[in-house]
């Protein structure tokens, strides 16, 4: 008898529309354990409005969204909290919280002892090369200073999650603020997490960037998947000309594990 692996995430024939315009018609989407997906198209092609629909921030028109084979909206909000981590675009917060009590959000669910919720975060804290920042104010830090506070903070909240079923990060356009070192940092550090077992999702603009770090990449057009698969089949001059009205070049070079952009 086979064993039927569940998806992390599924997403089963989500439409939505608003104001009279689809965003997104029968869209499909699955991801397992452990894999690095990349989605990426064009501005309005509904990758806001996607990642908005698996966060729960946006209820599509139809359609249905699964974690770990249950429906999305039948888990209690703390059961979620424990399974999916979200770093957002960018993130309001006015308050004047040092950084490591911003970091600290993120083990707000945590069954395991304050003392070694603490541990973590300054463990993460030195990982992520911000230790220095710990005492800073949040508002006074730049914008590329505060994404990676944050993504700390998502780092948290995996770490003291729930361990018994997959978890799962969304990040929405995560490198947008950063510097090129930074950008860098953090996508690896997302593919070390798919590499230990979670569930990754990433919205990139970056086609390079995309196409060095996730096992698979979406290109949406208007609502609809256009070409999904490794980085080879989906980065292709053809592919870019369809979705974005590029001409681009594509370097396929032996001495590259992934196809360049120019």
């Amino acid at each position: 008898m086979l064993n039927v692996i569940t998806p992390a995430l599924h997403c089963q024939q989500l439409n939505y529309s608003i104001a009279g315009k689809c965003i997104f018609n029968d869209l499909n989407l699955t991801l397992d354990e452990g894999e690095f997906l990349a989605v990426l198209g064009p501005n309005g092609a509904g990758k806001s409005s996607l990642f908005k629909a698996i966060t729960g921030e946006l209820k599509p028109t139809s359609g249905t969204i699964f974690l770990n084979g249950e429906m999305r909206h039948q888990i209690n909000m703390s059961e979620i909290a424990k399974t999916l981590a979200v770093l957002p675009q960018s993130a309001s917060l006015s308050f004047a919280f040092q950084v490591i009590d911003v970091v600290l959000m993120g083990g707000l669910q945590a069954d395991c002892g304050q003392a070694k919720v603490h541990v973590l975060a300054e463990t993460i804290l030195r990982e992520q090369e911000i230790e220095h920042l710990k005492t800073r104010a949040y508002p006074t830090l730049s914008g590329g200073e505060k994404q990676r506070v944050h993504f700390a903070r998502v780092l948290l909240q995996l770490a003291v999650g729930n361990k018994n079923k997959p978890q799962v990060l969304l990040l929405d356009e995560p490198t947008a603020a950063l510097d090129i070192n930074y950008q860098h940092q953090l996508l690896n550090s997302a593919k070390h997490l798919a590499q230990t077992g979670v569930a990754v999702i990433a919205v990139l603009h970056d086609l390079n960037l995309a196409a060095k770090y996730a096992d698979r990449i979406i290109l949406l057009k208007e609502g609809t998947i256009c070409a999904n698969g490794s980085a080879r089949h989906v980065v292709t001059t053809d592919n870019i000309r369809d979705v974005y009205g590029y001409e681009s070049t594509v370097i396929n070079n032996a001495e590259f594990s992934h196809p360049i952009v120019m």
